[in-house]
């Protein structure tokens, strides 16, 4: 069994570097639970196959000085194989997942950002609906850690006719939301006209939402407060926070500076400082007490 142990350990070794090479990440943003149950994982198969290999060669006419080389060789190769075709399975949705999580961490914010963008390149020379949908899967995290740049230029990227009704709503709706995220108004009402109305209602509250936000950022809040009309917010907490941030925008867009404050300190304590920091951009109105109460806390 010699043979079949190093063999075991070698393809052992070799299988977080394999996972990662062919997954998309660099190894070192793999966890070690993933390093240490791929390396376990792959060492045992080999050693399975091994020992069974032996068994079967021992009752047959092979010579047994050469039983457990030919047994570990065997069981390597075949370990490997089996890798490869394991770690090949859907090896960008992984990858993307892993890169997705390691966004939250900043020191490897940098590295998961690079290796993102090469499996989107790679997914867009190969399958344009498949770039779509990896892209539509790394907005969330992406948008979740701030990089509202790199969420936006990689929406921008999706070739639209690759895209079924379904992951164009969500590709116009997330488009939408980044680009308030730089004050393009414009930019954010082209996105949301892309989409086909009424929408499903679960989406249509929101786009009606940031409808109503650019209408109070810009200078409309009676149109503004038109668009919020009376939506029922009671059993959706991130919807509630969204209509107290544009009413705190309608509030102080009609000098109304004490209400505005009021809304802003329901808004406070709806969704926290994340919440208040969302009037910060697009700028309007209320962003400027917006920004004093972020001070003061």
């Amino acid at each position: 069994m010699a043979t079949t142990l190093i063999a075991a350990l070698v393809v052992g070794l070799l299988a977080p570097v394999v996972r990662g090479f062919l997954w998309g990440v660099p190894p070192m943003l793999l966890s070690p639970a993933m390093m240490v149950t791929s390396f376990f994982g792959s060492a045992l198969t080999v050693l399975v196959i091994g020992a069974a290999c032996s068994v079967v060669l021992r009752a047959t006419d092979f010579s047994p000085d050469t039983i457990d080389l030919d047994s570990g060789i065997f069981a390597g190769l075949a370990g490997v194989a089996l890798l490869l075709n394991s770690e090949r399975r859907m090896r960008d949705v992984r990858g993307l997942s892993v890169l997705c999580q390691r966004l939250a961490d900043p020191d490897a914010r940098p590295q998961a950002l690079r290796a993102l963008g090469r499996i989107l390149d790679r997914a867009r020379q190969k399958d344009r609906g498949r770039h779509a949908a990896l892209a539509l899967m790394a907005t969330g995290p992406l948008t979740q850690a701030t990089l509202w740049d790199e969420a936006r230029t990689h929406l921008l990227s999706v070739d639209e006719s690759a895209l079924d009704e379904a992951q164009a709503v969500l590709r116009n709706q997330a488009l939408a939301t980044c680009q308030l995220q730089f004050d393009d108004t414009e930019g954010a009402l082209d996105a949301i006209g892309k989409i086909r109305r009424p929408a499903e209602p679960s989406i249509e509250v929101w786009l009606v939402a940031m409808e109503a936000l650019v209408e109070a950022v810009t200078g409309n809040p009676d149109a503004a407060a038109r668009k919020l009309g009376g939506q029922d917010t009671s059993d959706n907490p991130s919807l509630k926070a969204s209509h107290q941030l544009v009413r705190a925008h309608i509030l102080a867009a009609r000098g109304d500076e004490a209400g505005a404050k009021a809304e802003l300190a329901s808004l406070q304590q709806t969704a926290g400082r994340a919440g208040v920091e969302r009037v910060l951009r697009p700028a309007g109105p209320a962003s400027q007490l917006a920004k004093t109460l972020l001070a003061e806390d």
